[in-house]
C-alpha cells in the first residue's frame, strides 16, 4: 500500500484535482477512481483520509455523479468512461462497508 500509493509508483499520478493510480492503457496522468476507491477499504486509513477521498470521489464524477474509468489529474471533467459499472458498483459496496465500520463519516 505505501509503494503504490506514492510516487515511487510511476503509475501514482498526482495534479490539480488529486492524487491516485492509473495504467498504461488509459495513458499517463490518468487516475483511477477503482484506485481510490480500493485505498479507502484499508482499516488503517484514517477517517480524515477516508474523507478526503470521498470528496475526491465526488469532485471526480465532474457533476455526473457517476464514477468513470478515468479522470485526467489536472481537470475531472475531463475523463474516460462515462459510467463505468465495476467502479459505481465497487463505490457502493465502499458505502455500505463504511456505514457498517464508520457510520459517523456517512450518516451525517
Amino acid at each position: 500500500r505505501a509503494f503504490s500509493l506514492s510516487p515511487c509508483n510511476p503509475f501514482y499520478f498526482r495534479g490539480k484535482v488529486g492524487s491516485g493510480v492509473g495504467g498504461p492503457h488509459v495513458g499517463m496522468g490518468w487516475i483511477w477512481p477503482l484506485s481510490i476507491i480500493y485505498s479507502l477499504f484499508y482499516a488503517e486509513a484514517s477517517d480524515a483520509e477516508i474523507s478526503r477521498g470521498l470528496d475526491l470521489l465526488r469532485e471526480s464524477t465532474a457533476g455526473t455523479n457517476c464514477m468513470h474509468e478515468s479522470f485526467w489529474k489536472d481537470d475531472a471533467a475531463n475523463f474516460t468512461r462515462a459510467w463505468f459499472a465495476w467502479a459505481n458498483s465497487v463505490f457502493g459496496e465502499l458505502i455500505m462497508h463504511l456505514i457498517d465500520t464508520r457510520p459517523h463519516l456517512i450518516l451525517r
